[in-house]
């Protein structure tokens, strides 16, 4: 498996998490979600489709 370095958001009080390693969706969610803290992590596998990049219609 594949080894990349990825964003994980996450809410202060941990309900919520969010990983992603797509440019465009990173700065989106910055933007968006202002109250989410953020740390670098290391994710394994295929790179997961981005719906900001290639929205489902």
């Amino acid at each position: 498996m594949k080894r990349r370095k990825a964003i994980e958001f996450y809410s202060p009080d941990g309900t919520e998490t969010w990983a992603g390693d797509c440019p465009r969706w990173i700065a989106i969610t910055r933007r968006m979600r202002p109250d989410l803290r953020e740390r670098r992590v290391i994710v394994y596998g295929k790179p997961w489709a981005c719906s900001s990049c290639h929205p489902s219609h």
